[in-house]
């Protein structure tokens, strides 16, 4: 069985062939060629940009052979990709949306198909159009007014991103996209200035320290870590990054206020998986790193009680099962 998905997000559309390919049997393609956007199926960020987003995801260019690519996130994946001419002789089983500028296109595609709808929910304030009958799966705080299931887009929880023993190093770093363009960047700033003795890595979009690639450095790095910065005003929807943290096993350094009824909330509870800069101030957050990482027991107590709290939360098993009971699949 086919489906079609579009393609925004490295680690969504990881979770997407993790949870579509390996665990449900179907074949994942993603569109490619500027038909798409030109016949109004594909319109990711049209209103504000134009076709620069087409350009960047639908252009088919020397990364291509044989029909697929490699994201340098996760090289060792195969990602299919599909122009429209073709996508029109073939059977589709599902088509599905992750981005809501394409859910009108994909959801026409659909229906001229005879393919079911379906509508990843993964960014925060992501906006559902319900009208559209839409299967949604969602992994953010978006309200399920009609049918849909709220789930965790899969990564690998066990291998790469398996809980670690700390080593109560004095290193700190965060993944935060943007960082620096973030109003809770100043704070960051204020501990290195605190604590020069720490190493202080910055990853991410913008970062001081740059991206990192595949995912597995990410992991690396985090292990290396005795805490994860994770400051951001503007919270996540599934939130990788903080999801990786907690199944690494790392306590988390940042607000809990900024996931505030978002699917990362239980991760944060203040001296037991996180250091609450709700609760503290910047000066005290610094000082309390300091005793932890000095207490070897304490500091290792907090990183299994973020892992278990991970494991608490998340099921991939159990939630790809509901999943194809819902679309009448075997899991």
């Amino acid at each position: 069985m086919n489906i079609l998905g579009d393609r925004h997000q490295a680690d969504l559309y990881y979770s997407l062939q993790l949870l579509f390919e390996d665990r449900l049997g179907m074949t994942l393609y993603t569109p490619v060629g500027f038909e798409w956007f030109d016949e109004g199926y594909w319109r990711f960020g049209e209103k504000h940009f134009g076709r620069t987003l087409a350009e960047q995801y639908l252009n088919v260019d020397a990364r291509w052979s044989d029909g697929g690519t490699h994201d340098p996130h996760h090289p060792e994946r195969l990602i299919r990709g599909v122009t429209l001419a073709e996508a029109q002789g073939m059977d589709w089983g599902y088509v599905l949306a992750s981005v809501q500028d394409n859910q009108f296109g994909f959801a026409r595609f659909a229906r001229e198909h005879g393919a079911q709808y379906l509508y990843s929910v993964g960014n925060t304030n992501q906006q559902i159009d319900w009208s559209l009958d839409p299967f949604a799966l969602v992994s953010a705080e978006a309200d399920i007014e009609g049918r849909g299931l709220r789930y965790h887009q899969e990564f690998d929880a066990i291998g790469t991103f398996g809980y670690r023993r700390p080593t109560q190093a004095k290193c700190v770093a965060t993944f935060v996209n943007c960082f620096p363009q973030i109003m809770c960047h100043p704070l960051w700033n204020e501990a290195q200035a605190l604590a020069p003795a720490w190493e202080w890595r910055e990853h991410g979009i913008n970062g001081r320290d740059g991206n990192l690639e595949p995912v597995g450095r990410i992991a690396d790095v985090m292990a290396a870590s005795s805490f994860g910065w994770h400051d951001k005003v503007h919270g996540d929807g599934m939130g990788h990054v903080i999801h990786n943290w907690a199944a690494v096993g790392r306590p988390l350094i940042g607000h809990s206020s900024h996931y505030a009824g978002k699917l990362a909330e239980p991760l944060w509870q203040d001296m037991v998986t996180c250091i609450d800069l709700d609760r503290r101030p910047v000066a005290e957050a610094v000082a309390l790193m300091e005793e932890i990482v000095a207490n070897p027991a304490m500091h290792q107590a907090m990183c299994e009680a973020i892992r278990a709290r991970f494991d608490a939360l998340v099921d991939f098993d159990g939630e790809a099962r509901q999943i194809a009971n819902a679309l009448g699949l075997a899991a």
